[in-house]
């Protein structure tokens, strides 16, 4: 395989890593939200039942089990707001525009412990931190007046950005 198709082979698995996840019916906005916004919480006698009910309804738009997944238990409008805070590098480098939360907020961490879809069983762990996001501008079918909407949820830390501290 030459250098030029080998190029093009790295921005078609980029490109399908970026777009692969969102199923049919949602722009990425809304997939976000989906998959990432959760709040209030959803009642569970614990993390783990949490988790699994959670999943259950993520997984089911696209057919598989998710390895790794966090919810923001925080409010939608607030963690759109993120959007507005000055641009940071994402840590995945196919993602451009992230914006770090000023605050820390309380989140949940669902990871895949075993099963096959659509039988996926998870551990939750509850937490506060700070979240990173990949913004965009809103497409018609978002059907929002924000000029930027979350899409990607790059990372999550205890610590806050120290270039934030420094403002």
């Amino acid at each position: 395989m030459g250098t030029f198709q080998l190029l093009l082979l790295g921005l078609s698995v980029t490109m399908f890593l970026v777009t692969e996840g969102v199923p049919p019916g949602f722009t990425r906005a809304q997939w976000f939200n989906e998959q990432h916004v959760q709040y209030p919480k959803t009642i569970a006698s614990n993390d783990n039942i949490y988790c699994n009910n959670e999943m259950r309804r993520i997984n089911n738009h696209t057919s598989r089990c998710k390895s790794f997944n966090t919810f923001l238990n925080y409010l939608g409008p607030a963690v759109i707001k993120v959007c507005l805070e000055p641009n940071i590098s994402c840590m995945n480098p196919a993602m451009q525009n992230c914006h770090n939360s000023t605050t820390d907020v309380p989140l949940t961490n669902c990871q895949l412990t075993s099963g096959r879809y659509p039988n996926c069983s998870y551990r939750g762990t509850s937490k506060q931190a700070y979240f990173v996001v990949a913004c965009d501008p809103p497409v018609p079918a978002d059907h929002s007046r924000s000029k930027l909407l979350p899409v990607h949820l790059d990372s999550t830390t205890s610590q806050p950005d120290p270039i934030l501290l420094s403002l």
